[in-house]
């Protein structure tokens, strides 16, 4: 391989990192922007009141933290990952089934509710 051929494939990866950050930043950007109107009583996603509203957007400033969806809750992409047979989203998936069971008294599949609820981006990305 050239020295020519090893510094244009540097710059693509460099470029290739800068969009990455961009996109990252954008997302975050909307997901502190949602908990802010949530936090003002200004963003009621799913028809929800005020706290509903605010742990949602605190849920999706969380996902997207993590690499998610900015308008995507956490139990929705670990769906959306068990799905596709990702191991880490079954684990979460009964995870959390076994938490929400636990609190509400009677068995549910709490990641496939919450796909239901929110889903926007495609299997668990």
């Amino acid at each position: 391989m050239s020295l020519v051929t090893l510094q244009i494939l540097v710059l693509a990866l460099y470029a290739m990192n800068a969009v990455l950050i961009i996109r990252y930043t954008a997302n975050l950007a909307v997901a502190v922007w949602n908990l802010m109107r949530a936090w003002v009583g200004a963003y009621h996603p799913n028809g929800a009141g005020y706290m509903p509203s605010w742990w949602y957007s605190l849920d999706c400033l969380a996902n997207t933290v993590i690499g998610g969806d900015p308008h995507e809750t956490i139990s929705a992409r670990a769906g959306k990952a068990r799905t596709a047979g990702r191991l880490w989203g079954c684990v979460l998936c009964r995870m959390l089934g076994w938490i929400v069971t636990k609190v509400v008294g009677q068995p549910t599949d709490y990641c496939a509710d919450s796909m239901a609820r929110d889903a926007i981006t495609p299997h668990g990305e």
